[in-house]
């Protein structure tokens, strides 16, 4: 009974992530991709936001369908090699899910840096090597996962699980032994903290900065308005990752605690891993205008397909007026505070 139980959220739970996550990062990703078409290329922030989608995509598809399929009763549905490649791709995804979001949070504090000579010239380097930056993060996660292809397999037939494992059902990651199971934890666990401190203290950084500046410039209510958009949306971001993350490494540091894990735990830790890679593009597309801009301007396009063939033309160029003259009135302020 509570292993029918547990499945039954199991499977609830991963086909909400999997119904949430994959619709609103494939929104997001074609949104930039069209922006990317019209104006010729992506601003930093784009092209930042752009790869985190990517990354999300890669996270639900490598983990949130399978743990659904063995919800839903499937089993060894992958091979050995399979097991490899899933693992090791998802972990990757996963780690760069966190490197990019602290380099997100990084650029924005340059971005919106004082305007010293210092900061000045880290802010006409930045953008131009942001790609250098996202490969190299690939390289490193790429190198601290390769345990993930050393040590995968799919389940046994007969169901015995050895020692030092990580149970994930549909495939398992059987380590040598305590040894190579701690590090590997530890190793992991690092980095993990490293990211989410840089991330933080970006975000706290900005948050001072943004403080600062809402007190220089109280008389200038779009000023105002910007930074309190950007201070919401950096909080939100950081503290939905920080609250996931916290969760999930106090799972984790139980699992490295047993030399056998719970599969109850373990499904929840997964679950907790991967949550991010669901809510963060709803939160993008929930704190970016511009994004925003373009769904209600697309609504704008529906809305004008239902009416009349004579009133077809008036409101789309009504519907496209409204836009344009939003993105004209932004100001170089608000194109920076937003995320």
């Amino acid at each position: 009974m509570q292993t029918e139980v547990r499945l039954v959220l199991k499977a609830v739970g991963f086909i909400c992530l999997v119904a949430v996550g994959l619709p609103a990062n494939l929104s997001v990703l074609l949104l930039f991709c069209r922006l990317r078409f019209l104006r010729s290329r992506l601003p930093p922030n784009d092209f930042i936001l752009s790869n985190l989608a990517i990354v999300n995509l890669i996270v639900l598809l490598c983990r949130g369908i399978p743990q659904t399929l063995v919800a839903l009763g499937l089993q060894r549905f992958i091979n050995d090699q399979g097991c490899k490649a899933a693992i090791f791709t998802y972990r990757i995804g996963r780690a760069m899910s966190i490197c990019v979001t602290a380099l997100l949070g990084c650029y924005q504090s340059v971005s919106i840096a004082p305007a010293t000579s210092h900061w000045n010239a880290v802010k006409r380097w930045l953008p131009a090597h942001l790609p250098h930056a996202i490969i190299l993060l690939y390289g490193l996660n790429f190198i601290i996962c390769t345990g993930s292809i050393l040590f995968s397999e799919s389940p046994p037939v007969n169901g015995s699980i050895p020692e030092y494992t990580l149970n994930l059902e549909f495939c398992i990651v059987v380590f040598p032994g305590l040894q190579a199971y701690v590090v590997n934890g530890v190793v992991y666990s690092v980095r993990d903290v490293v990211f989410v401190a840089v991330m933080v203290l970006a975000a706290v950084y900005m948050l001072l900065v943004l403080y600062r500046h809402k007190q220089q410039v109280k008389g200038l209510r779009g000023a105002s308005k910007a930074s309190a958009g950007a201070s919401q949306a950096v909080l939100l971001l950081v503290c939905t990752y920080v609250v996931l993350f916290g969760v999930e490494n106090v799972l984790w540091g139980y699992t490295l605690s047993v030399s056998r894990v719970m599969p109850a735990i373990s499904d929840a830790r997964v679950f907790f891993a991967s949550c991010y890679s669901a809510l963060s593009p709803v939160l993008i597309i929930a704190t970016n205008r511009r994004l925003a801009g373009n769904f209600r301007c697309t609504t704008c396009v529906k809305i004008v397909g239902e009416d009349s063939s004579h009133h077809e033309g008036s409101k789309i160029a009504h519907c496209f007026s409204v836009q344009k003259t939003k993105l004209v009135a932004l100001t170089p302020a608000a194109v920076i505070y937003s995320i």
